[in-house]
């Protein structure tokens, strides 16, 4: 499964973060606060995955929405098309190509479901991963690292400007690293509910895992 496909946890666990109780290290705590700020976020985004030793893969362009609790919308427009979305109760990834929707339960399991840091709850962080806090300049970087060997990634690397997010990184273990950056960020947008219920075209094979 492409790397981008697993960012439908990295959003649902971060926009619900409430905040941190005083015994949470400082990273985690800054983390927390900055992700408390958030009720939604809508940004552009250029996906860039690079293997060592090779070319980076075609970039791919597409639009992030996500809201609490647990909604997002996930819609690659470029080189192809395709929509991850949730309205918090299941997932459902739609290839418009393949005229082929999949539908699954959403777990809370960040490492392998990444986007859950906009969505799910404080407690999966400080569970399931360490927390570094990097400041650069203006920039401010949090390295989050999986405690279990499970995960599908080794670090994930979210970057902030300020109060916004601007960037995520994602390595492996195999030298691979999924860049993404985000752009004309909108925080706390009103997004309507309809956004992020997914309904395809009549004639959609529907597999439910």
């Amino acid at each position: 499964m492409p790397v981008f496909r697993s960012f439908y946890a990295v959003f649902a666990l971060l926009l619900s973060l409430t905040v941190m109780p005083a015994h949470a290290s400082t990273a985690l705590q800054d983390l927390s606060q900055r992700l408390q700020a958030m009720q939604s976020f809508q940004a552009s985004f250029t996906q860039i995955t690079a293997q060592a030793g090779k070319r980076p893969d075609v970039g791919v362009t597409g639009v992030l929405s996500a809201q609490r609790p647990g909604q997002f919308r996930w819609e690659v427009k470029q080189p192809y098309e395709q929509i991850i979305a949730s309205d918090g109760t299941d997932l459902r990834i739609y290839d418009p190509d393949l005229m082929q929707m999949t539908v699954r339960a959403i777990g809370n399991d960040v490492g392998q479901t990444p986007a859950l840091l906009f969505t799910g709850d404080h407690k999966a962080i400080a569970e399931q991963f360490e927390v570094k806090r990097i400041q650069q300049s203006q920039n401010v970087r949090f390295v989050l690292t999986p405690k279990s060997n499970e995960a599908m990634f080794d670090s994930l690397t979210l970057s902030f400007k300020g109060k916004e997010p601007i960037g995520m990184v994602l390595s492996d273990g195999v030298g691979q690293t999924t860049e993404i950056t985000f752009f004309n960020v909108k925080m706390n947008p009103k997004l309507p509910a309809s956004l992020f219920m997914l309904t395809p075209p009549k004639g959609t094979d529907i597999i439910e895992e």
